[in-house]
């Protein structure tokens, strides 16, 4: 029997999928974590701290990612996050009290933004443009399958009534992010990446107009992606699960990225990546009005196919505006300004929620969203396109 030939393609692609997937297992088990943090008598207000604080460390750990990373080269990198991660999860396991739960989201946030900048930029260097909508496809939706695979295997948990099962599985996942981070680093392309011995400035980087609206528009995207981490929170209100929209978005977006992966060579992303966020943003106003099973499972597909063809189109698009000496530092960038959006998002429900309602804020920043992005889709990236301006 012949046995399926595997080609060096192949191994890259999963030597960048598996990492991607295994540091979004350990952030995305702590999605449902706000239940568990209320569970040990802490306030909705603080709980949006303990969860909005893991995407303020990601933010002040994407300059420093990409400083380690030109200095210290990829392998290092991703050992040295993977290390803090398991670090800052342990804290997690042990934590009662809200300044040990703190600690440790900040640990953990900071390895996830350095880890993530690591596998990002070595992506962003080795793939070539011809390739890069359909392999940034590939690769990303392991950031979105843990929300289909592991955070419904914690709901579960939780559920039963395992809370030290739950716990232990951040840094089990960070130690399989130390065994992959080393496995990346063998690769043969690194050395090439880290002998390039010219890298761009910041200065260089924010005169690059495109680039810049680019990173408010992915701004606006994150201000409604980030609504998955307090969805169990809205979900428990009205009796919901929460894997109805988190399985349901998981398997479309990885569906769109996996069976339309080719296609995303060829889309003009410059004009559908503001799109991509209306309807995302279109999905979660749905939620808002009519919160039920049905509608989280009809949704979450909706959500799942705007940010499955939308978050590899913000990371080509970065690519696309950029030259080579500028990446680091501009996936540093913006993923940083996209992190800002994970971190605003669960302080505006936790402290907006208090006076309108959890159900009215989660309209309010649905409708806030999408209008933002109509307008910007009108302003600049519909005409900058039609123009065939340099984009």
């Amino acid at each position: 029997m012949l046995k399926p030939k595997i080609t060096e393609n192949d191994r890259l692609l999963i030597s960048l999928f598996l990492p991607i997937y295994a540091i979004h297992c350990m952030e995305q088990i702590y999605f449902i974590y706000g239940t568990v943090v209320q569970g040990y008598g802490i306030s909705q207000e603080m709980t949006g701290w303990v969860l909005g604080i893991f995407f303020i460390a990601i933010m002040s750990a994407r300059p420093l990612g990409s400083w380690l990373l030109e200095n210290f080269g990829i392998r290092r990198t991703l050992v040295g996050s993977s290390v803090l991660g398991l670090v800052g999860c342990l804290v997690l396991y042990f934590a009662r009290g809200i300044t040990m739960i703190l600690l440790g989201r900040v640990l953990s946030g900071l390895s996830f933004g350095i880890y993530t900048i690591g596998i990002f930029s070595y992506q962003a260097l080795i793939i070539p443009e011809a390739m890069r909508g359909a392999t940034f496809a590939v690769v990303v939706s392991g950031g979105v399958l843990p929300t289909a695979t592991i955070t419904p295997l914690g709901e579960w948990l939780l559920i039963g009534g395992h809370l030290r099962l739950y716990l232990s599985l951040g840094p089990l996942m960070c130690v399989v992010c130390w065994y992959l981070g080393r496995r990346v680093g063998n690769a043969q392309t690194v050395s090439k990446d880290e002998k390039q011995p010219q890298w761009g400035s910041y200065g260089d980087l924010f005169v690059n107009r495109p680039f810049l609206v680019l990173t408010v528009t992915g701004m606006l995207v994150a201000l409604v992606d980030a609504t998955t981490a307090s969805m169990s929170m809205y979900a428990a209100e009205y009796g919901v699960l929460t894997s109805y929209f988190l399985v349901s978005s998981s398997v479309a977006a990885v569906s769109v990225r996996l069976l339309g992966s080719k296609m995303l060579n060829r889309v003009p992303r410059a004009l559908l990546f503001a799109p991509c966020g209306m309807l995302m943003a279109g999905a979660l106003c749905c939620i808002s009005l009519f919160p039920s099973n049905l509608t989280f499972l009809v949704a979450g597909a909706l959500f799942g196919l705007g940010i499955g063809a939308g978050f590899p189109m913000y990371l080509s698009l970065i690519s696309d505006t950029l030259p080579p000496a500028l990446r680091p530092k501009g996936n540093a960038t913006a993923l940083f300004l996209y992190d800002s959006g994970w971190f605003l998002t669960p302080l505006v429900i936790g402290y907006a929620s208090s006076f309108f309602g959890i159900a009215w804020t989660f309209r309010l920043l649905s409708l806030v969203s999408l209008g933002s992005l109509v307008a910007l889709q009108i302003l600049y990236w519909a005409p900058a396109y039609f123009r065939k301006k340099r984009l």
